[in-house]
C-alpha cells in the first residue's frame, strides 16, 4: 500500500505543495524580522526568540490550509477514479489503507518541517543574529505545531474520506485556518482542537496593557500535546472505522 500510495503521489503536485509552503513562510518572516529587527532589538529580547514568534504567527496559519490541502486531494484520487471498488477487492486489510494515507500526510508535514528548520537558521545568518544557534528552541519551533496539529490531520482525513465531494472538508479546512486566530486568544476557546497548533509554541511574548512586552517560556505545552495526541487518536479511531466500514458500489 506504501508503494502504491508513492507512485499515486509523483502524478500529483502534493509534494511541490510541502515544499512551497514552508518556503513561503520562511521568506516573508525574513521579510517582516529584517524590516522590524531595530524595533525587535529595541526591546531588548533575544533575536533568535523574537523571529520565533514572528514565525509561529504565520506558520499556525498555514498549517491547517496546508493540512486540508494534502489531505483532500490525497484522497480525492481514489474520488476522482472511483478506485474504492477495486482497492478493496485486493488481498489487504482495509485498515492498511487508511495507515498508508495517514503515513504520507505525516511524512509530508515532517518534510515541510524540516524545511522551516533550516529557514529559521537561515533567517538568523542572513540577519546576523548575536550568539549561538539555538538549535532546540528551532527543532521545537518547527515541528510543535505540527504535533499540535494531529487532531486536524485525522480530522480532515475523515472528512475526506467521507465525502466524495471534496468541498466540505476544503471549506472546514480554510475555516480552522481563519478561527485558529481567534480561539488562541481566550484559554477556554483554546482548548477547540483547532487553536493547538498556535498554543504549540516553545516561547510567547506577554501582552501587558495592550503592548507586547518580554518574550517567555511556554509552560502549557504538556497540556496541549497531551490534548493533541488524545483528540488525534479519536479522530483517527473514527476515521478508521470509517474506511473499514464504508460501501462501496
Amino acid at each position: 500500500m506504501l508503494a502504491s500510495e508513492k507512485l499515486k503521489l509523483k502524478r500529483t503536485l502534493l509534494i511541490p505543495i510541502s515544499y512551497i509552503y514552508p518556503v513561503a513562510v520562511i521568506l516573508l518572516s525574513l521579510l517582516i524580522v529584517g524590516l522590524q529587527k531595530d524595533n525587535l532589538a529595541a526591546n531588548h529580547n533575544n533575536m533568535w526568540e523574537s523571529m520565533v514568534v514572528v514565525v509561529h504567527y504565520l506558520y499556525m496559519f498555514t498549517i491547517p490550509l496546508a493540512i486540508t490541502v494534502v489531505t483532500s486531494n490525497l484522497i480525492n484520487l481514489e474520488h476522482q477514479t472511483n478506485s474504492w471498488k477495486l482497492l478493496y477487492s485486493l488481498p489487504v486489510n482495509r485498515s492498511s489503507y487508511y495507515f498508508s494515507k495517514l503515513f504520507y500526510i505525516l511524512f509530508l508535514c515532517s518534510t515541510s518541517a524540516v524545511i522551516v528548520f533550516i529557514g529559521l537558521i537561515v533567517i538568523g545568518k542572513v540577519l546576523n543574529f548575536g550568539g549561538g544557534i539555538p538549535f532546540l528552541l528551532l527543532l521545537k519551533e518547527s515541528f510543535f505545531p505540527l504535533i499540535g496539529a494531529l487532531p486536524i490531520i485525522t480530522f480532515q482525513l475523515w472528512l475526506s474520506l467521507k465525502f466524495s465531494n471534496q468541498v466540505f472538508p476544503i471549506g472546514i479546512g480554510v475555516f480552522s485556518a481563519v478561527c485558529v486566530f481567534f480561539l488562541q486568544i481566550n484559554k477556554t476557546t483554546s482548548l477547540i482542537f483547532w487553536a493547538y497548533p498556535a498554543m504549540m509554541s516553545p516561547v510567547k511574548q506577554i501582552i501587558e496593557n495592550g503592548s507586547l512586552t518580554q518574550i517567555v517560556v511556554n509552560n502549557d505545552l504538556s497540556l496541549y500535546m497531551l490534548l493533541s495526541f488524545s483528540f488525534g487518536l479519536v479522530f483517527m479511531l473514527i476515521g478508521l472505522v470509517h474506511c473499514t466500514k464504508k460501501q462501496v458500489n
